[in-house]
């Protein structure tokens, strides 16, 4: 025990960090916990927007385009953050599945949308690398139709 507080008076910094680091960890735990956002797997994701529900990407327009759920929407976190959820409005009371990365950006894609009265938003648990993880079918191309910021009608070509 006096060796770990000696080097945490020699190393004041870096013990600081850890403990930095630490709290953060346990604050992220925390509020993924008390988060009211269910977090489905791959197979569950697709049982659910096929009773009804949708995709929603929330990722760059450049991360959309290398790879996204086959028939998904893209609505860019910032167009959430900014309101603009119009083109969802059917799907108020419908399961909307986000879909980012990793699940963290959905994941405040999703407590916006509920903010916004949307009643059963979820999240793709793991993102992108779970579904392509699940060797689930993936798309190219770039997005198409309202709530996307590149209108294009253009087919994917190989």
């Amino acid at each position: 025990m006096t060796e770990f507080l000696q080097f945490a008076t020699e190393h004041y910094i870096l013990s600081t960090l850890w403990i930095v680091v630490f709290f953060l960890l346990v604050m992220d735990i925390m509020k993924r916990g008390l988060s009211g956002v269910a977090r489905l797997g791959p197979q569950e994701a697709t049982i659910a927007v096929n009773r009804g529900g949708v995709f929603v990407d929330v990722r760059s327009v450049e991360e959309f385009t290398q790879g996204h759920i086959h028939g998904s929407r893209h609505l860019p976190l910032e167009k959430i953050r900014a309101g603009e959820t119009k083109t969802l409005d059917k799907f108020k009371d419908a399961p909307i599945v986000l879909v980012c990365n990793y699940g963290s950006t959905a994941q405040t894609a999703a407590g916006l949308l509920e903010k916004a009265e949307f009643s059963k938003v979820t999240v793709l648990q793991g993102g992108m690398q779970a579904w392509k993880g699940a060797s689930m079918p993936v798309a190219k191309g770039a997005p198409t139709g309202a709530g996307s910021s590149k209108n294009t009608n253009k087919k994917n070509k190989r």
